[in-house]
C-alpha cells in the first residue's frame, strides 16, 4: 500500500502539472487552432439547447467523428452554461492530465524505472506539441486518456469508449484482448460486446441519416484534399488495384515520418531516435500503444492518406518514456542524474519560445471567428452561406450553412468529385437549388476565384473581413440569382 501511494503521488502531481500548463496555454491565447474543432461545439450547443444532433438546427446530420465527445461537450454547456470553446479547453486539459497520471503510473511499474518515467512524462507535461493539441477543441486528450486506461488496465469498457471517441480505435481491440492475462475468450467477447454497446447507437444514427454505418467526413475529406495532395481524385483512389494502392500507401507512411520534422513535432526525434534502445525494456501498455501506433498508420495509409499529426498525438506521450528508457540504458547510471536535469533544462528552454508562436497561430485561425461575428452582426437571421472549412463561421455566424466540403452532407459529393477541379456551372447550379444566399471563401480563394474565372458574373463580392497581418483576407459574395428566381 506505501508502495502504491509512493508511486501515486508523483504520478497526480504530473496530471496537475500538465492540466496546470494546458490551462495556461488557452488562457494565455483564448481560441483554437483547428477549425474542425469548431464543428463539434456547433454540434453540441444545439444538442444542449435541444435542438438535436445537428451542424444546421433542426436538421439531424453526422458530421463528426467523434460522438463521445459531442456528447461531453453537450453536458458540459448544459450543465454549466459556459462557452462551448472554454468547456471543450477544460475538459481537453483536465483529461490531459488524467492520461498523464495513468501513463505515468503504467511506465514506472517497477521501481528502477520509476525516475525514467517520472522525467519523461514531465517532459510531456510542459511539451508543446501536445499541449497545443489537447486544448484544440479536438478529441485528442479524451482519446489520449481512454487509450491510455485500454492499454494499461486492459480495460473493455474504456476499450469501447476509445471506439466512440475515434473509429480507428477499432484496431485497439484484439490488441488489448492480447495483452489481458488469463482469460482471453472470455474478455474477448467482453470488449466486443463493450464496443458494440458504444458505437452501434451511433452507427445506427449515422445509417439512419446519411445512408452510411460511418459519418461522411471522412468521404468528405478526400473528395476535397486528395487532388492537391496526391493528384487524384476519390473515385480513382477507391479504384486502384492492389499495386497502387501500396504504392500510395508507401507515400503516405514518407508523410507520416515527415510529420515529426515539422514545427513543434520536432522535439519528439531524440525519443524517436532513443526508441529502439528502449522498447526491450518497456512494460506491456507501452508496447501496445507502439503497435497501435504502428497499426493505426498502416490503416490510414491504405485507407485515408490524409494523415495529420493530430491523429497520432494521443499515441505519442508513450514515445517520451521508451526514449527516456533507451537514454538511460546508453548512460551510465552514476550520470543519469545530471544528465536528465539537463534533458529537462533544454526541453523547458524550447517549451518557452513556444507560446507566443501558439497565439500567433490561435490569432491566425480566429480570422474565421470574426468573419463569423461580422456574418452575425450583418447578414439577415435567415440568410444561408455556403463555405469550407465551416467550423468558426459556422459557430459564431450562427446562419444556416451549406458545406461545400461534404463533411455533414452528401448531396455535394457529386459536385466536388474531382475537387478543386470542380465544374463551375455545376457548382453554381448547386448554390441555386439550395438557396444560397452568400459564398464565403478567402478573397479570391478556391471557391470564389475558380467561379469568378469561369462566370464573372456568378459572384458579387459585397464585402471583405481582414485578419490579423499575413493572415488573409475572408470575402463575402453574394450568388446571383437565375433569371427565373426571384430577388
Amino acid at each position: 500500500m506505501n508502495r502504491d501511494r509512493r508511486t501515486s503521488a508523483p504520478a497526480i502531481a504530473i496530471g496537475i502539472l500538465g492540466t496546470a500548463t494546458a490551462l495556461l496555454f488557452a488562457a494565455f491565447a483564448p481560441g483554437l487552432i483547428d477549425d474542425d474543432a469548431y464543428i463539434f461545439l456547433r454540434y453540441a450547443e444545439h444538442l444542449a439547447n435541444g435542438d438535436g444532433l445537428a451542424f444546421n438546427a433542426g436538421e439531424p446530420s453526422a458530421g463528426v467523428t467523434s460522438i463521445l465527445w459531442v456528447l461531453l461537450l453537450a453536458a458540459g454547456r448544459r450543465l454549466t452554461g459556459v462557452d462551448t470553446l472554454i468547456v471543450a479547453q477544460i475538459l481537453g486539459a483536465l483529461c490531459f492530465g488524467a492520461a498523464l497520471a495513468v501513463i505515468t503510473t503504467a511506465c514506472a511499474s517497477h521501481s528502477d524505472s520509476q525516475p525514467a518515467a517520472r522525467v519523461a512524462t514531465l517532459i510531456v507535461a510542459t511539451s508543446p506539441v501536445f499541449i497545443c493539441q489537447v486544448i484544440s477543441g479536438m478529441e485528442v486528450a479524451l482519446n489520449m486518456l481512454l487509450v491510455a486506461v485500454a492499454a494499461s488496465a486492459t480495460s473493455a469498457l474504456a476499450t469501447g469508449l476509445a471506439y466512440a471517441t475515434r473509429p480507428d480505435n477499432l484496431a485497439l481491440v484484439p490488441l488489448v484482448v492480447a495483452s489481458h492475462p488469463r482469460a482471453r475468450r472470455r474478455f474477448a467477447v467482453l470488449v466486443l460486446l463493450s464496443v458494440i454497446a458504444c458505437g452501434a447507437p451511433w452507427m445506427l444514427y449515422c445509417y439512419r441519416t446519411c445512408g452510411s454505418l460511418l459519418p461522411p467526413t471522412r468521404v468528405g475529406k478526400l473528395l476535397v484534399f486528395l487532388p492537391g495532395w496526391y493528384g487524384i481524385t476519390a473515385d480513382q483512389f477507391a479504384a486502384l488495384s492492389i499495386g497502387g494502392r501500396l504504392a500510395l500507401a508507401a507515400r503516405a507512411l514518407v508523410r507520416v515520418a515527415a510529420l515529426f520534422t515539422e514545427g513543434q513535432a520536432r522535439v519528439l526525434l531524440p525519443w524517436l531516435a532513443l526508441a529502439p534502445f528502449g522498447i526491450a525494456k518497456v512494460d506491456r501498455p507501452a508496447r501496445t500503444v507502439s503497435l497501435l501506433f504502428l497499426l493505426s498508420a498502416i490503416a490510414y495509409a491504405l485507407f485515408f492518406p490524409l494523415i495529420k499529426l493530430r491523429y497520432f498525438v494521443h499515441l505519442l506521450p508513450w514515445l517520451v518514456p521508451i526514449g527516456v528508457k533507451g537514454l538511460a540504458r546508453v548512460v551510465p547510471s552514476r550520470r543519469q542524474r545530471a544528465l536528465f536535469g539537463v534533458v529537462i533544462g533544454l526541453h523547458l528552454a524550447v517549451c518557452a519560445r513556444a507560446l507566443p508562436r501558439y497565439r500567433d497561430w490561435v490569432a491566425c485561425e480566429g480570422t474565421k471567428t470574426l468573419a463569423g461575428q461580422w456574418l452575425a452582426a450583418h447578414l439577415a437571421p435567415d440568410a444561408r452561406l455556403a463555405l469550407e472549412p465551416i467550423g468558426a463561421i459556422g459557430l459564431r455566424s450562427g446562419r444556416y450553412i451549406v458545406d461545400l466540403g461534404g463533411l455533414i452532407s452528401r448531396d455535394v459529393w457529386p459536385v466536388i468529385r474531382n475537387g478543386p477541379a470542380f465544374d463551375a456551372a455545376e457548382m453554381l447550379d448547386f448554390l441555386r437549388v439550395r438557396r444560397v444566399d452568400y459564398l464565403i471563401d478567402q478573397v479570391d480563394g478556391p471557391w470564389a476565384g475558380r467561379l469568378l474565372r469561369a462566370i464573372p458574373d456568378s459572384l458579387r463580392l459585397d464585402a471583405t473581413i481582414p485578419g490579423p497581418t499575413g493572415c488573409g483576407v475572408i470575402g463575402v459574395y453574394a450568388v446571383a440569382r437565375a433569371n427565373h428566381e426571384p430577388k
